[in-house]
Order: C-alpha cells, then structure tokens, then sequence
C-alpha cells in the first residue's frame, strides 16, 4: 500500500476500539441464560412502545441486554447478531421471546456481524472476525448453516455446513454481504473500500478493488474524514473522525445498491460489473452512480439496514436506515425521493440494520436492529464513559 492508503488504515485501526471477541459455545434449545436474559431485559424495557407513521406502524419486538447487530429471519424465527457477547439468538417471531443461541463454529465465534436467510432453513452470518487491530489479524469467514425446528421435541437445531474463510486475502473490516441471484455473495470491505465476490461453490475473487501499487482507491467505495455530529443531544465522532466506506447492500434487479458513511447516500452499480475481467476495477467502477445522494448542507450521514420487500413485487423502494437521525427511511429508485416510514429515537437508537420477512397471514413485517454504539465510549471519541440505555431494541414494523 502507499503511504495515503496506510494513513487511513491506521485512522481505522484506532476508530475500532475493540480487539476480537472471542464467543462461546451456542447452545441448541433454551438455556437459563437466554431465559434470564429476555425477561430481565423486558422488565427493564418500560412498556410496549408503538411508533404509528405515515406510512407503517413499529414498535419494541425484541428487548435485550446484548448489543444487537445483523438482523433477518423466516416463518418462524428471527436471528439476531450480538457480535460484543459472540453469540447469534434465535427469536420466536411471533412472541419475541429469545429460544436459543446458534451453535458456535468450531472456532468459536470472533465477531458475528451481519446474516441473511436466503430460504427457510439456510441461515448464513459473516463473522467479521474482530474489529481492526493491529496486533491481531482478523480473518473474515462466512459460515452457512442447516436449521429446523425438531418435530419431536420443538427444540431449534442448527448445523453448520460449510465455511468460507477470507484468510490471507486484503480484507481490514468485512462489514456486510448480500446474496446475489446465483447463489453466492457480494461482500463489502469497508475500511480499504472494496467489493469481493464469492461465487457459489465458494471461490472467492476480486469485484472492485483499490490499486494497490499506485494507491488509487475507488471514490464511491473509500474511506475519507468524518465530520462530527449530535444524536439527541450527544456530540459523536469516531476516533481519528475516520468515516468507513462501502457498508450495507442490498441487490434487485440486476444492481447491487450500497451505502457509505464517508460519502452518505444510496449509490448502485450492476452485478456484472463486479465480475467483468475484460475491464480493470478502477475501469469498471465508473459504472457506479448515485441514486439518493447526501442532501446539500448535510454534513454527515450513514444509511445501514438497505432492504427489498422481495416478497412484494409491487413495492419497489429501497428501505433503509437513517443511523444518524435515528430512523427508518424508503428511496424510490427512480427518483431517488425518500420518505420517513417510522420516527422514533426509543425504538430506533441508530438502526443499523433491517430485513423484511417472509409473509406469515399475508404479513411481510420489517425487522430493524438498533445498538446505540453513538452511546458507546469505545466508539464515540467525543465522550468518555458509556451513555447506554439498555434494553436494546429489535423493532418490527409493518409497513403500509
């Protein structure tokens, strides 16, 4: 790497203020301490709290006293990363009530992330593999595992079924990955600002990256400064006021759609573009646009939690969340028009991430993660102790 892209490297490796957390082993069926956990975290939560918006009504799903992250599901269950504990619960979608851990990897999780549900019965999670730090690689894996609910017993079982390791590749912070239509993924480095493919047998290779030799970096993709800001009433910044790259993403039609705390906005550019040999990277990243810029006179923005309805072909906003104004927004890809869907700083204490659900009685709820990290000493260079207010929340909400 040159000197540039070294500086802002160690701007990151200082802005993570965590090593890797270490996870330890999941268990399959209840435990006395997700049962503790969910009622202490409900009776701490000081009652059900319902945001009706113009256009969809939200409120308190899942209260917990773990830091929540990545968020999906299916029929049945909701999964939901806690990455600061190394654990992934599973949720009865319909009551809210924490069931049971994922199993662990042999390993033992490092920082389960993000996750998404393909299909019933397939749950894949990136584990990040820790946050940066220069004394400890981190190695990127996505684990894809097997589940169902035991007709017998009606206990969830999980078993893991393949891994993909990013070891030995350029990766700093692997933050989110999407599932393209072939079956494999896109994932998204945000730190060197980069796409990696992995195509559906597992082989992993470049989408868009930087020039390493000269150092050129790919503008809609690169890190860059961060300008501080206040969150209910909160001055926030990360250390080294280091803003990440190309974050969350989401995929319809074709386009591969992602945002970017560096540069805010909503910006697109095709699948086929990630994997075109016939053009270098730095070629084919000229194939980006933007669809829903940062608005003139923002200073700072970072939209997470990107999601298609994809069970309602009808409704083709992209839906998104507003981490720094502490709500869920839907962009019409046309236009690149937002509109607020739900507003409330209780259920959304910057959402990172959200995913819609397959229809259950023709429902197709969306389900958003918020985990307060402005709240966090660690990640908020402008203060100096934690400013926390468990529980942290899972919302639903159904929009109309």
């Amino acid at each position: 790497m040159t000197s540039r892209m070294v500086g802002w490297v160690a701007a990151a490796l200082m802005g993570f203020g965590f090593s890797g957390c270490n996870g330890g082993d999941g268990a399959a069926g209840v435990t006395d301490e997700t049962a503790d956990t969910t009622e202490l975290a409900q009776s701490q939560s000081e009652a059900l709290t319902i945001d009706i918006g113009r256009h969809a009504i939200g409120y308190d799903f899942y209260p917990s006293l773990h830091v929540p992250h990545g968020v999906s599901g299916d029929e049945q269950f909701v999964f939901v990363t806690q990455p600061l504990e190394g654990r992934v619960a599973v949720v009865n979608r319909i009551t809210g009530q924490e069931l049971a851990t994922l199993p662990a990897p042999p390993a033992g999780w490092q920082l389960p992330f993000s996750l998404r549900v393909p299909r019933t019965g397939r749950l894949v999670v990136l584990d990040a593999g820790g946050f940066p730090n220069p004394a400890i690689p981190s190695i990127a894996r996505i684990y894809e595992f097997d589940y169902q609910r035991n007709r017998r017993t009606r206990a969830f079982e999980a078993t893991l079924v393949r891994t993909i390791s990013f070891e030995g590749l350029p990766l700093i912070f692997a933050e989110d990955f999407e599932v393209t239509p072939s079956g494999g993924y896109v994932v998204s480095e945000s730190v060197i600002g980069a796409l990696w493919n992995v195509a559906a047998d597992g082989t992993i290779s470049p989408g868009l990256l930087p020039d390493f030799a000269t150092g050129t970096m790919i503008p809609a993709l690169a890190p860059c400064g961060f300008t501080p800001v206040t969150i209910g009433g909160i001055p926030f910044s990360t250390a080294g006021n280091f803003a990440p790259g190309v974050g969350s993403m989401a995929i319809r039609d074709g386009q591969l759609y992602f945002g970017s705390t560096c540069r805010g906005g909503v910006a697109r550019v095709p699948l086929a573009s990630l994997t075109d040999l016939t053009r270098s990277p730095i070629a084919r990243a000229a194939d980006i646009v933007d669809v829903s810029p940062r608005a003139a006179g923002t200073v700072s923005e970072s939209l997470k939690g990107f999601a298609f309805n994809r069970w309602d072909p009808s409704d083709r906003h992209l839906y998104v969340t507003d981490t720094l104004g502490r709500r869920v927004l839907r962009v019409n890809t046309t236009t690149g028009k937002r509109d607020v869907v739900v507003d409330d700083p209780t259920l959304f204490d910057f959402p990172v991430s959200a995913q819609f659900l397959p229809p259950v009685a023709g429902l197709t709820p969306l389900v958003v993660a918020s985990d307060q990290e402005y709240r966090l000493a660690a990640l908020n260079a402008l203060i100096t102790t934690d400013l926390l207010h468990p529980p942290f929340i899972v919302s639903k909400v159904y929009v109309h």
